[in-house]
């Protein structure tokens, strides 16, 4: 938008008229003499005269455009480069909104994306015009700005900028927006400077900013290579003492090349390493098996070389490891009987104290179940027939929402209200991939129609002739309706349909639905060699967590602890974090476990959480797996032809500083006067009028 400091000389164009007045004022008046050989002249003067009109019209044009840029230039005019709607009040409003997500720690050319973002920022900043009114945004999971509101104190935002540093933290852009549009009160300009990550951009809707102009700098122009670690899986979850535990480790390649990587394990007496292969912007899966040699807390680390963005590529995690594992076996079938179906569950679980170590089984009718036993339980086991009172079903559907295991061996007309009671409880969450209907009895017992023998857990029972599963017969089962959208969850199937096993997501915690009999009366399951080993299985597979319950820098999070001897009796708790410093915890929950929210913290690693000297739990904090994909987004996919808002893209450093200020246009006014003035000078000197003397020389020659 064009403005003037002094529109009043705009009077001086006026001006303009004179070099045209001079030029008709002084130009020659004709005369006439008469020569007896008049046309000897004509004939000689013939084709001058076009020649020298126009060397006269061009230098009249020079003359004028030199005026005219003389009179323009004492208006002062300046070109404003706020938006179409924007007013002169707008153009001395901006906000500068700086990524300081973690992807801005990569380097690149030696230098800090960061870095280079502040640098911009700074130029920017020193280039408006003097009372303007300025703030800065930093980008984060939360924003922050150097003052609460928009300020003509540059030098306090300079300082600001140059004490900034780059967080751990994934970037939430669009609050980043929000509050640079909230500074700016609906008239202004949001400069932004970015990587402009495509996991943190993506979703950025600029039209809701109506009326503000938007200018996006890219700090560079190739997206920065990048590997790193972004999960890390556990199986067990919380292993037992001995148990051998396998790491998953999940590794995404952000690059455009092929890479080999090896992941390194660093824990307490425990060290292995494992080789990854990745294609371009593909993740890989690195496996590391061990043993873990006592119970407690064991902290430890995963690790890839470092490259250009190094702080993913150290992930943390915490193995919490136990002596023993508690099961809690609820039957309301005779214990005494032989034919019993918690008989054979109890016996595959464990046959004996020496055969299965770690493994802790209580055996209770639904009438004898005790809250002691349904508080310390890590795996409720419910085999029919069972018919549990209401507050024993509520504390079962609580418990495995918060992270222990179920496993229910479904028969009979006990199961169907067993199984609402468990998903009224739980608002559906403890609640199997079917709907029980009624009960269906074969004449002859029937094999399974369809067994999944290629998914975990029942991998190992594959085979080539099928899976060793087959050789199984049922003569009754529950008549199920499978549920659509969890069809993945079902691993074995009946010839009508019916789920006969299904294994699943509940809360925290996971479940198993067993729709067969176990009793020898309804199929031949439990007296099989194959159950033992089915149903250890199916254990492991409960207790494998599906994802680490990681927390990221910069964001508020929770954690859960298991209430030991000194918490229950009421000890205090205290948190610090991986450089020892005390972290604010706050009790919001106690019970089995006893629950702290915690403020956001800025660095990951490991937080221990102690009651006087006994280490109780550890919390774990890890950077995003977000800002490890460090490929940029087409910045043109956000613009939308109907937005309010104007959104410019700036290339390079000048265009920046000529977006991000009112650009005086007198310097350009007066180097064109120069030049018209210059180029009148240079056409007078060397295209010259014809001299009377090479007038008649041409005569003579034309006489002759």
């Amino acid at each position: 938008m064009l403005g003037f400091a002094n529109p009043l000389m705009l009077a001086g164009l006026a001006a303009v008229g004179l070099p045209v007045l001079i030029h008709f004022l002084t130009r020659p008046r004709p005369r006439v003499i008469r020569y007896p050989t008049y046309h000897l002249l004509r004939e000689a003067g013939a084709g001058r005269q076009a020649l020298d009109r126009l060397r006269t019209w061009l230098v009249l044009v020079l003359r004028t455009l030199a005026v005219a840029a003389l009179a323009l230039l004492f208006a002062r005019p300046v070109w404003r480069a706020v938006g179409t709607d924007a007013d002169e009040r707008a153009a001395r409003r901006v906000v500068l909104v700086v990524d300081a997500s973690m992807s801005m720690n990569a380097t690149d050319g030696g230098v800090t994306l960061f870095t280079r973002a502040r640098a911009q920022a700074a130029d920017l900043l020193r280039s408006l015009e003097p009372g303007s009114q300025a703030g800065i945004v930093y980008m984060g999971a939360r924003t922050r700005a150097v003052l609460p509101a928009l300020s003509r104190n540059l030098s306090v935002l300079h300082e600001g900028l140059s004490e900034a540093k780059p967080t751990l933290e994934f970037g939430d852009a669009s609050a980043a927006l929000a509050e640079a549009a909230r500074m700016l009160e609906g008239s202004g300009a949001i400069y932004v400077f970015s990587d402009f990550q495509r996991t943190n951009w993506g979703a950025v809707d600029f039209g809701r900013h109506e009326g503000l102009a938007f200018f996006l700098k890219p700090v560079t122009d190739r997206p920065v290579d990048n590997c790193g670690i972004v999960s890390v899986d556990k199986s067990p979850g919380r292993p037992l003492a001995g148990e051998h535990v396998t790491l998953s480790c999940r590794v995404f390649n952000a690059s455009a090349g092929r890479r080999v990587e090896t992941v390194r394990l660093d824990m307490e007496g425990v060290s292995h390493k494992a080789d990854v292969e990745l294609a371009p912007y593909s993740s890989g899966m690195a496996r590391l098996r061990f043993s873990v040699p006592r119970r407690g807390h064991m902290p430890g680390r995963v690790m890839l070389r470092q490259d250009a963005l190094s702080e993913d590529d150290v992930r943390y995690f915490d193995l919490e490891v136990r002596d023993e594992l508690r099961a809690l076996l609820v039957c309301d079938a005779d214990p005494n009987d032989p034919a019993s179906p918690a008989l054979f569950v109890r016996t595959a679980l464990c046959p004996d104290d020496q055969a299965a170590q770690g493994i802790e089984v209580l055996h209770r009718r639904s009438a004898e179940v005790e809250q002691r036993a349904l508080q310390t339980a890590d795996l409720f086991v419910l085999v029919c027939p069972v018919r549990l009172s209401g507050g024993s079903v509520q504390t079962i559907a609580r418990r495995v929402q918060e992270g222990a295991h179920l496993m229910c061996w479904l028969d009979g007309p006990s199961a169907s209200p067993l199984l609402g009671a468990l998903a009224g409880s739980s608002d559906g969450l403890v609640a199997p991939p079917f709907h029980v209907t009624d009960l269906v009895r074969a004449e002859t017992p029937e094999p399974f129609a369809e067994i999944r023998t290629h998914r975990d857990p029942l991998q190992v029972f594959h085979d080539a002739s099928g899976g060793q599963l087959s050789a199984l017969r049922v003569r009754r089962h529950l008549r199920a309706e499978p549920a659509a959208d969890r069809a993945e969850e079902v691993l074995i199937r009946y010839a009508d349909g019916a789920p006969a096993l299904a294994l699943g997501e509940a809360g925290r915690g996971r479940a198993v639905y067993a729709n067969l009999p176990v009793a020898p009366s309804g199929s031949n399951v439990a007296g099989s060699p194959l159950f033992p080993a089915l149903v250890h299985e199916l254990l492991r597979a409960l207790r494998r967590t599906a994802r680490a319950q990681d927390h990221a820098p910069g964001a508020t999070w929770q954690l859960d602890i298991v209430a030991g001897a000194r918490v229950a009796e009421g000890a205090e708790l205290a948190m610090h974090g991986p450089d020892g410093a005390p972290v604010q915890a706050t009790v919001v929950g106690r019970g089995r476990t006893v629950r702290l929210s915690l403020p956001p913290v800025p660095a990951p690693g490991h937080y221990p959480v102690r009651a006087g000297e006994e280490l109780c739990g550890m919390g774990v904090v890890n950077v995003h797996p977000d800002e490890t994909d460090t490929r940029p987004l087409d910045i043109e996919l956000l613009l939308e032809e109907d937005m309010d808002a104007s959104v410019t893209i700036v290339g390079d450093g000048e265009d920046l500083l000529r977006a991000g200020r009112n650009r005086p246009l007198w310097p350009h006014l007066l180097a064109a006067a120069a030049a018209f003035v210059a180029a009148e000078m240079l056409l007078l000197a060397l295209w010259r009028r014809r001299s009377s003397r090479a007038r008649m020389r041409t005569y003579r020659e034309a006489r002759t």
